[in-house]
């Protein structure tokens, strides 16, 4: 079955549709359709006046970095103003991403598939990957489909001759920090060591990537800079337990990659709720 599609024949619904659809969304405080989520990325790209359409703080696929010469992270405005000037009087089609697009981006830096609803936008040639928060009514990560991942993990080197062999390690590893903190519990460095070093003792090819997250309490800068901290925090104990520290690599997401949005709860049930996005998450790779 093709996709559905917004076409550029449909302005004037699109519009309408978006009118009604935020009054119901925003009005009841309620979570955004699907469907509704589709008209609002059409408009806000259509009528090229609609910033709010991007979350505070928006992640950049890597290779979207490179293009738009941004941070991993920046601000939903100016990503917004550098999407605009490059659709400029371009047709505009948004749809939700197929299977196979998500596959060929592949697992890139900052982008997890599973976090909320994808779409793609279409501006002339070009295709953008959109991840949007039903939740929130914006859109929270962004990429570019069609370019090669930049910032990719280098290919391992195999071990040199002679040198013992053991089967490679792909491995996801995740811990969750308390409330404005970026201090490392000692169940974080238990797990630390019973759970990552000896799977990678004697590997000589092993890479780490470190990324760090906040929930969304407090600024965006603060968070960003409270969510490089905790990747910093757990790198220093890598390094302090013999990992090389060129083999690891940090980046910090703020609030950007929520798993949770809690958009009911208040107070001590919000900050308790919101405990899964205080996380560090480890990717390793070996051979």
């Amino acid at each position: 079955m093709r996709p559905r599609t917004v076409r550029g024949w449909a302005l004037g619904l699109a519009i309408a549709t978006l009118s009604i659809a935020s009054n119901s969304a925003l009005g009841q405080k309620r979570a955004a359709t699907p469907q509704e989520a589709l008209s609002y990325i059409y408009s806000a790209f259509l009528t090229q006046a609609d910033p709010g359409v991007m979350s505070k703080g928006v992640a950049i696929g890597p290779e979207l970095q490179k293009e738009l010469a941004l941070p991993a992270t920046a601000d939903g405005n100016k990503v917004y103003d550098a999407l605009i000037a490059i659709a400029g009087r371009k047709t505009v089609e948004v749809r939700r991403a197929t299977p196979e697009e998500v596959a060929a981006y592949g697992p890139r830096r900052g982008f997890d598939p599973n976090a909320h609803p994808l779409y793609t936008l279409e501006v002339g040639e070009l295709k953008f990957l959109l991840q949007y928060d039903l939740q929130r009514i914006s859109i929270p990560f962004i990429g570019q489909l069609g370019l090669p991942d930049p910032d990719a993990r280098p290919m391992l080197a195999k071990a040199e001759a002679g040198a013992s062999k053991q089967a490679p390690l792909s491995l996801m590893w995740m811990a969750v920090f308390d409330y404005d903190s970026a201090a490392l519990s000692p169940e974080i460095r238990a797990r630390l060591d019973r759970e990552i070093l000896p799977k990678v003792a004697g590997m000589p090819n092993v890479r780490f990537t470190v990324s760090g997250h906040s929930d969304r309490l407090g600024t965006i800068d603060y968070n960003r800079d409270l969510s490089e901290k905790r990747a910093d925090a757990v790198r220093a104990y890598l390094v302090e337990r013999g990992i090389d520290a060129e083999k690891i690599e940090v980046f910090g997401y703020g609030q950007t990659l929520p798993v949770k949005s809690c958009p009911d709860a208040k107070g001590t049930t919000l900050i308790e709720c919101l405990a899964p996005n205080r996380r560090v998450v480890v990717e390793i790779q070996a051979q």
